[in-house]
């Protein structure tokens, strides 16, 4: 039993011995206190030298083989060529003063209600007849005369246009795109191709406002 009780105070003590030592000595005090040691047990000691054997070389630990590469994950594909910036006109309504956005800086003319302007209807004759405003011929391609009437029921207006400046189309297409995402975001799968080629069109030109 007593054999049961040391096994656990020796092995660590085996462990503890340097290599190459051979004798560990066993003391008890007169408290009856029990200690392992290499070196001779105090005065007034009961002693007792046990053999142990040599502790074997450490085994170096075999190497690590090494890791597998996971499979990389394929390459982004390449950001596509920019496009030009699109050329954006903000336009006036030559029938109510009221802005808007164009892709076309020299809008053709058009013909209105006099009524629209705010312009008193005239009587066909004397729309035609002396101090009228005269009736129009017939006309081939763009009228160039915009203050001809139909019968001096109707003329003919032209809106007004400006160029945008560079950063105003950049804040215009970047809106765009954001409207668009969001749109794209609640479209079925299969619905969604002419707005994502739309989407990657505004990308593109975007690539000129960095």
């Amino acid at each position: 039993m007593r054999a049961r009780l040391l096994l656990p105070l020796l092995t660590p003590l085996m462990l503890a011995v340097p290599v190459g030592a051979t004798e560990v000595y066993r003391c008890v005090n007169a408290q009856g206190r029990l200690a392992f040691q290499d070196t001779p047990c105090p005065p007034r000691s009961r002693q007792q030298i046990l053999n142990l054997p040599t502790p074997a070389p450490a085994v170096p630990a075999p190497p690590l083989a090494p890791m597998r590469q996971s499979a990389s994950a394929p390459p982004p594909p390449p950001p596509k060529p920019a496009l030009p910036l699109p050329a954006l006109y903000r336009c006036i309504r030559a029938t109510n003063d009221k802005p808007y956005l164009s892709t076309i800086g020299d809008p053709q003319p058009y013909a209105v209600p006099l009524a629209v302007l705010g312009i008193s209807q005239m009587p066909m004759a004397r729309a035609a007849g002396p101090g009228g405003i005269g009736v129009p011929t017939q006309h081939s391609g763009t009228p160039t005369n915009l203050v001809s009437p139909f019968g001096g029921y109707y003329t003919w207006v032209q809106d007004r246009c400006a160029p945008l400046p560079r950063a105003a189309v950049c804040a215009n297409l970047r809106q765009r795109l954001h409207k668009l995402d969001a749109r794209i975001g609640q479209t079925f799968q299969f619905d969604r191709a002419p707005l994502q080629h739309e989407a990657d069109t505004l990308r593109a030109q975007l690539q000129n406002c960095r």
